[in-house]
């Protein structure tokens, strides 16, 4: 089972990345890659459901990314290892991708496109640079 309809080679990471999200939260599995889930002790009688739950996050997870990268996160042994790994090779705002949209999104002109087409340009480029500055943002405590 897909648990996004495109697989991920790394280069559109920030689109990837917020369909994950979403999927994930639909089905209530979010808190495997965020940190928020910590894995049951043995005695609780809950850590055979939850490596069944983590493993089927794995599983998502590894069939939405190309075979190179899912060959390269392949034996993390948590949803939340294999993201970290990923958020570490891929989350990094890329400095040549945000000047490449920043000039993108300063050529932009309506020319002879309806005024609907040139909005759904102008709001895509807002949206997706906007999602490469959230990857940016720094978190102090």
């Amino acid at each position: 089972m897909n648990l996004v309809s495109s697989v991920s080679d790394g280069k559109s990471y920030g689109g990837w990345r917020r369909e994950v999200v979403i999927a994930l939260s639909a089905k209530n599995k979010l808190r495997f890659i965020d940190g928020t889930l910590v894995v049951p002790s043995y005695d609780s009688g809950l850590q055979k459901a939850w490596a069944r739950c983590n493993d089927m996050v794995l599983s998502w997870l590894l069939n939405s990314l190309s075979k190179k990268i899912a060959e390269s996160v392949l034996y993390s042994q948590s949803a939340k290892d294999l993201w970290g790994d990923l958020e570490e090779m891929f989350g990094q705002t890329n400095g040549a991708k945000l000047f490449q949209l920043q000039k993108e999104l300063s050529a932009v002109i309506q020319g002879n496109t309806s005024v609907s087409s040139y909005f759904t340009k102008m709001k895509s480029l807002w949206e997706e640079l906007d999602a490469l500055n959230t990857f940016s943002a720094c978190v102090c405590e």
